[in-house]
C-alpha cells in the first residue's frame, strides 16, 4: 500500500483524496 499526503484543502483536494481511497491508497 503506498502512502499518499495532499496537500492543501479545498474541492479539488477532496476529490484527490477520494479518488486515492477508491484506488486503495491511504490519504492523509
Amino acid at each position: 500500500m503506498k502512502h499518499i499526503a495532499i496537500i492543501g484543502a479545498g474541492i479539488s483536494g477532496l476529490v484527490t483524496a477520494k479518488v486515492f481511497l477508491k484506488a486503495g491508497y491511504k490519504v492523509t
